[in-house]
C-alpha cells in the first residue's frame, strides 16, 4: 500500500532529475547567457555585497549606474531567501545558491502540485497526469533564463494547499515570500488566489471568505512593506511610458494562443490542455472555471490589466498554470469514471495553432502533440471489450504523457547555457587590483564583457558607470546616450553598458578599467596583466589600465556655462562644452567664459584607400547614402589615407533597417545596435555614433567595421575629430577625501579661493542629501543629470548621503505588520493547537536527533574529503556512521519504539539505504552534473533527505501498532 502510494510522486522526482540532467550540457551552468547571468547571477553577488559591507539586509545605495539607489535593483533579489541564505556563507559563490533555490523551488512545486491535484481529484492517475502538464510546461524554462518569472511558484502552490486545506493562518506568509520572490506577478498571483478561493468555498466565500482574503492580502502586503513601498516609489520616479496600444489590440483575442500554448514566455503547455479546457464547456460542473481560463488565456485585456496597463504581454498569464492544470486533473478523472466522454471538435480548434506555429523550429513536435490528441481521442471513442478496458486506458495516458515531455525537452534544447568558465574568470586582472582599495573619488569598469560584468560591483565604496536593470535613472541615461553619444549595444536602452568612449571615461571618472591588452584607450597605461600576451586561443588577454588624469567623482570649479548657453549648441560642440566647462542652471551671465564660442570640435573629412568589399556585401550608392546587402556577417577593413595621432575621431550615421533583422556595426570593438522588428523592447538606435583613439605611437590609421547580415540604408554620414589633450581643460580643484561615516556616499573636505561649485558625476535623485558643514543644502543639477551645491570661497566639509524613500515607513509599516500577523495566528482554535503539541513535541526532539546525526555525517564526510577520498565513496561512508546513530535516538528519544531491534533495525537500514541511493543520485547532478562544490553540494541535498526520513519514519518504520481493545 505504502509503495502504490509513493509511486507517482516517485514517478514524478525520477522525471524531474533526468529531464533537468538531459537539459544542461557538460561543463556547462543551469543558466543561460540571455540576462540570467548578466543580471541574475550578478546581482545576486552585488546585492549579497552590499548587505554585507552596508550591514543590513536592504542596501538604501548601490555603486551601479554611477551610484543608484539600491531599490531600483530589488526586482532581482531584496530580502530573497537565497541571497539571505548566501550571506551566512559568504565565501560560496552566489551561483550555486540561485541554482539549488531554482532547482529546489522547480521541484518543491512540482510536489505540491500534486498533493493538491491529489486532494482535488482523489486520483493518483489524474493527479500525477496534471502534475506532469504542470512540471513540463515551457514557462519553467525560465528557471534558467528570468527567474522571477517563476521562482514564486512553489510559494503559490503553498497558498492554494492553505486554503484547500483551511489553513488560512498560513497564507499571509505564503503570499509575502511570492512578493519577496517577484512582486511583479503580485497582481496575478492575487488574483488566482481569489479566484480559486471563491470557486472552492461557492457562496460561502462572500459570507466569510472575502473578508479572510482581503485581510491576508492587506496583512501580507503590508509584512512586505519594507520592500513593496520603497520599490513602488523609485517605480514612480524613473517610470517608464507604457505600450501605444490600439483598442483592439487590448479588448481583441490573442489568436497565436501563444499566452497558453508551447511558449515559454507564456503558460507553455500542450495541446491537450487546450482540448480539456473546450471539452469542459460541454459540461455545466466545469463551464464557468473553463471561460474564466480560456478568457485569461486569448483575451489581450486580461494581461493587460495584470500587467498594470503597462502592455499585453502574455507572460503575466504563468501564474494561472495551477489553475489550468486543475481543470485538466478533473476533467480527466471524469473522463476516467465516464461521467463525460471524449469528443472530437475541440480537437479541430487545437488544431488551429499549427497555423500560428508553423514558422517555429517545433512545428514537427506540435504537429506530432495534436496527431497523439487527435489518435487518443478517436480510440477512446472505440467501443472495446472490458478486458481491453484497461490496457486502452493506460495506453491513452502513456501517450498523453510523452509529449509533453518531448516539447519540454526541445523547448530546453533552444537554450544558450553558459560555460562554467564565463562565471569565474581565473585570470581577472582586478584580483587582488588597486580597485580593491580604490578611492571612492574614481570609478572603474570592464570592457572584456560588458554585457556579463556590467552588474558586478567588485567592492561598495568604488562605483561603476554600467548598470543593467528593468528600473533606470531616465536622466542619467540620456546623459549617457544622448549628451556623451555612446553607444547603444544591444536590443534595448535599459542597459548601460560601458564603452571605450573616451568622452564618458573621462567625465565618469573611470580612472580604472579592465579591457584586453590590443584595445587599451588613449590615455590608459597597464598596470597589471592577466598573463602571456596570447593565451591559448590566440586571443588577447584581459589587463587592468590606468588613467590618472580623469575627473574625480567629486571636485569644485568656477569654469561654468549657463543652461540656457549650452542648449543652444549642437550636439557635438555640447559635447565640446561638457567636457570642458560645468554646465549650471540659469540663464546667461556676465560671467560666462570668454571662450565659450569657440569649440574644439573640428568637422573632418578623411580619404581612404582603395576599399574593396567582399563579395558578401552588396553596396548601392543611393542619393540618400549607401544601401548594403550583406548576405552575412562580414568583416572589413577601411584605411586611413594619413594616420591621426593625438586625435578622437568621432563617426555618426544614420541607419535605416530594411530587413528583418537587428543592424549590428562594429568599428574598431565599438558597437551599435538597432533592435530588430520583433523586438519587445526597441532602442530606437537610428544613428550610431563611433569615438576611436589608438595608444599606439603610430596613431589610428584603420577601422576594422563588421557588418552584421541584412539589408539596411546608411546615410548622413558625419566625421569630427577632437585632439585628446582637449580632455584635460577643464579647470577644477580636487576634494580631499575622508572615511565615510555610516549612511554616507561621501566624505571630503574642499577648499575654495573664490565661490563656485560643488560638482559630482553621482545621478540626482530623490533620498539625496548634501551636508555642508553639517547643514543640508539644495541640490542643484549640474551638467544635465548630476548632483551639486554652490559653495562659497573658504574651506568646507562636505557629506554627500542617501537615503531610500519610503524606506523608514516601510520598515515602520512591516514592523506592525509581522506584530499583528502574530497575533492572528496565535488566534488558532485552541483544540487545534493542542493537537498539534504531541506532533511538534516529536518535531523538536527528532530535529534535535536529527542535528546530532547531522554532525556525525558531516565531521565523518568532510574528514574523508580532506584525504582525498571522492565525493561519493566519501558520503557513503558518512552514510553509514550517520545510520547506526540516527537508530539509536530514534529509537529511544523520539519514536520510542517497543519492537523487535533486529527486525526494526533492517527495516530501519533498507529505507535509509533507498535515501542514500536518491542522496548520491542527487550529489551526481548538483557536484556532477551542475559543477557545484562538494560541501554545498551535499547541505542542499541534505535538506531533501532530512525531511523525507522523518515521513519514513514516521509512517513506516516506528509506526505504533492499533491497540486491539475488543
Amino acid at each position: 500500500m505504502t509503495n502504490k502510494k509513493y509511486f507517482f510522486p516517485a514517478l514524478l522526482a525520477g522525471l524531474f532529475i533526468m529531464l533537468v540532467i538531459l537539459t544542461i550540457p557538460g561543463g556547462y551552468f543551469y543558466g543561460s547567457y540571455t540576462d540570467w547571468l548578466s543580471q541574475h547571477v550578478r546581482l545576486a553577488e552585488t546585492i549579497r555585497g552590499a548587505c554585507l559591507e552596508q550591514g543590513t539586509l536592504v542596501p538604501a545605495f548601490l555603486p551601479l549606474g554611477g551610484g543608484s539607489n539600491g531599490y531600483q535593483f530589488s526586482y532581482y533579489g531584496y530580502l530573497r531567501p537565497d541571497i539571505l541564505i548566501g550571506c551566512l556563507f559568504p565565501f560560496v559563490p552566489m551561483v550555486y545558491f540561485l541554482i539549488g533555490y531554482m532547482l529546489a523551488g522547480y521541484f518543491c512545486s512540482v510536489m505540491l502540485c500534486y498533493c493538491w491535484l491529489l486532494k482535488h481529484t482523489q486520483d493518483k492517475g489524474s493527479a500525477f497526469l496534471g502534475s506532469l502538464f504542470f512540471l513540463t510546461a515551457a514557462c519553467f524554462f525560465q528557471t534558467h533564463r528570468q527567474i522571477m518569472f517563476v521562482n514564486y511558484m512553489p510559494f503559490l502552490m503553498l497558498a492554494l494547499l492553505c486554503i484547500k486545506k483551511k489553513r488560512f493562518q498560513f497564507l499571509p506568509l505564503c503570499m509575502l515570500l511570492i512578493y519577496l520572490n517577484s512582486f511583479y506577478y503580485s497582481i496575478s498571483c492575487l488574483a488566482v488566489i481569489g479566484w480559486y478561493w471563491m470557486r472552492e468555498e461557492g457562496t460561502e466565500f462572500w459570507k466569510h471568505g472575502l473578508l479572510r482574503y482581503l485581510k491576508s492580502a492587506f496583512l501580507s502586503i503590508g509584512m512586505a512593506a519594507l520592500l513593496l513601498i520603497p520599490t513602488a516609489l523609485v517605480i514612480l520616479e524613473h517610470k517608464r511610458a507604457s505600450e501605444n496600444l490600439n483598442l483592439m489590440e487590448i479588448l481583441g483575442a490573442n489568436a497565436d494562443m501563444h499566452g497558453l500554448l508551447y511558449s515559454p514566455y507564456g503558460m507553455g503547455l500542450t495541446a491537450i490542455c487546450l482540448y480539456l479546457l473546450l471539452l469542459g464547456l460541454c459540461h455545466k460542473k466545469y463551464r464557468t472555471e473553463s471561460i474564466m481560463l480560456l478568457f485569461v488565456s486569448f483575451c489581450g485585456a486580461a494581461a493587460w490589466i495584470l500587467n498594470g496597463t503597462l502592455y499585453a504581454r502574455a507572460k503575466i498569464l504563468i501564474p494561472f498554470v495551477p489553475l489550468v492544470v486543475l481543470q485538466c486533473a478533473k476533467l480527466l478523472n471524469e473522463l476516467r469514471m465516464e461521467k463525460i466522454t471524449w469528443k472530437l471538435w475541440p480537437c479541430l480548434i487545437a488544431a488551429s495553432c499549427l497555423f500560428f506555429f508553423r514558422s517555429k523550429n517545433t512545428f514537427p513536435w506540435i504537429a506530432a502533440d495534436l496527431g497523439i490528441l487527435l489518435l487518443v481521442v478517436l480510440v477512446s471513442k472505440i467501443k472495446v471489450k472490458e478486458p481491453l478496458l484497461k490496457y486502452r486506458y493506460v495506453t491513452s495516458r502513456v501517450l498523453l504523457c510523452f509529449m509533453p515531455c518531448m516539447l519540454f525537452y526541445q523547448t530546453m534544447q533552444k537554450e544558450q547555457f553558459v560555460k562554467k568558465e564565463d562565471v569565474f574568470t581565473d585570470n581577472s586582472v582586478l584580483d587582488s587590483s588597486p580597485v580593491y582599495g580604490g578611492s571612492p573619488l574614481y570609478r572603474y569598469d570592464t570592457l572584456t564583457d560588458v554585457l556579463n560584468t556590467g552588474n558586478l560591483a567588485v567592492n561598495g565604496r568604488q562605483q561603476k558607470s554600467a548598470m543593467y536593470s528593468s528600473i533606470s535613472n531616465e536622466g542619467y541615461s540620456d546623459f549617457y546616450y544622448d549628451t556623451l553619444l555612446s553607444p547603444v549595444q544591444i536590443n534595448n536602452r535599459l542597459a548601460i553598458l560601458p564603452s571605450s568612449n573616451p568622452f564618458l571615461l573621462n567625465f565618469l571618472g573611470v580612472r580604472y578599467l579592465e579591457t584586453f591588452q590590443d584595445q587599451v584607450p588613449a590615455g590608459y597605461q597597464i598596470v597589471k596583466a592577466a598573463g602571456t600576451e596570447k593565451n591559448t586561443a590566440g586571443k588577447s588577454l584581459p589587463v587592468l589600465a590606468e588613467n590618472e588624469n580623469v575627473l574625480p567623482v567629486a571636485y569644485t570649479t568656477s569654469s561654468l556655462m549657463s543652461q540656457s548657453q549650452y542648449e543652444k549648441l549642437n550636439k557635438y560642440d555640447r559635447l565640446d562644452a561638457i567636457t570642458r566647462y560645468t554646465i549650471v542652471p540659469g540663464n546667461d551671465t556676465a560671467d560666462q567664459p570668454a571662450d565659450a564660442a569657440e569649440s574644439n570640435m573640428k568637422i573632418y573629412e578623411p580619404s581612404f584607400e582603395d576599399l574593396q568589399l567582399p563579395d558578401t556585401i552588396q553596396a548601392e550608392k543611393t542619393d540618400e547614402g549607401w544601401l548594403l546587402n550583406v548576405k552575412k556577417e562580414t568583416t572589413a577593413a577601411l584605411k586611413l589615407s594619413q594616420s591621426l595621432k593625438e586625435q578622437i575621431l568621432l563617426l555618426d550615421f544614420e541607419v535605416e533597417n530594411q530587413g528583418q533583422h537587428a543592424v549590428v556595426i562594429d568599428i574598431n570593438h565599438m558597437r551599435n545596435k538597432l533592435s530588430g522588428p520583433g523586438a519587445p523592447y526597441p532602442n530606437g538606435n537610428n544613428t550610431f555614433h563611433y569615438q576611436f583613439t589608438s595608444p599606439s605611437q603610430e596613431g589610428l590609421h584603420t577601422l576594422t567595421i563588421t557588418f552584421s547580415k541584412g539589408k539596411y540604408l546608411i546615410k548622413h554620414i558625419n566625421w569630427h575629430t577632437y585632439d585628446v589633450q582637449n580632455l584635460a581643460e577643464k579647470q577644477y580643484t580636487e576634494v580631499e577625501e575622508q572615511a565615510p561615516r555610516s549612511g554616507e556616499i561621501l566624505s571630503c573636505r574642499a577648499s575654495l579661493d573664490e565661490d563656485g561649485f560643488f560638482v559630482t558625476s553621482i545621478p540626482v535623485q530623490r533620498g539625496m542629501e548634501i551636508l555642508v558643514d553639517g547643514k543640508n543644502v539644495p541640490i542643484l543639477t549640474l551638467n544635465q543629470a548630476f548632483a551639486g551645491v554652490h559653495l562659497t570661497r573658504g574651506v568646507h566639509e562636505i557629506s554627500v548621503r542617501f537615503h531610500a524613500p519610503g524606506q523608514l515607513a516601510g520598515f515602520i509599516i512591516t514592523t506592525g505588520s509581522f506584530l499583528i500577523y502574530l497575533l492572528y495566528a496565535l488566534r488558532a482554535p485552541r483544540l487545534a493547537l493542542l493537537g498539534m503539541l504531541k506532533t511538534k513535541k516529536e518535531l523538536v526532539l527528532y530535529c534535535l536527533s536529527g542535528g546530532v546525526t547531522t554532525f556525525v555525517n558531516y565531521l565523518i564526510y568532510y574528514a574523508l574529503l580532506k584525504i582525498s577520498v571522492g565525493y561519493l565513496a566519501a558520503n557513503t561512508l558518512a552514510w553509514g556512521g550517520a545510520v547506526i546513530t540516527a537508530y539509536l535516538l530514534n529509537r529511544r528519544l523520539v519514536f520510542h519504539s517497543q519492537k523487535q531491534i533486529l527486525q526494526e533495525f533492517s527495516s530501519f537500514v533498507c529505507l535509509r539505504f533507498l535515501t542514500l541511493l536518491v542522496e548520491n543520485a542527487l550529489l551526481c547532478l548538483t557536484a556532477g552534473a551542475l559543477g557545484i562544490p562538494p560541501l554545498p553540494s551535499k547541505i542542499i541535498v541534505n535538506v531533501i533527505t532530512v525531511l523525507s526520513n522523518y515521513v519514513l519514519c514516521k509512517y513506516k518504520i516506528f509506526q505504533k501498532e492499533e491497540m486491539n481493545h475488543g
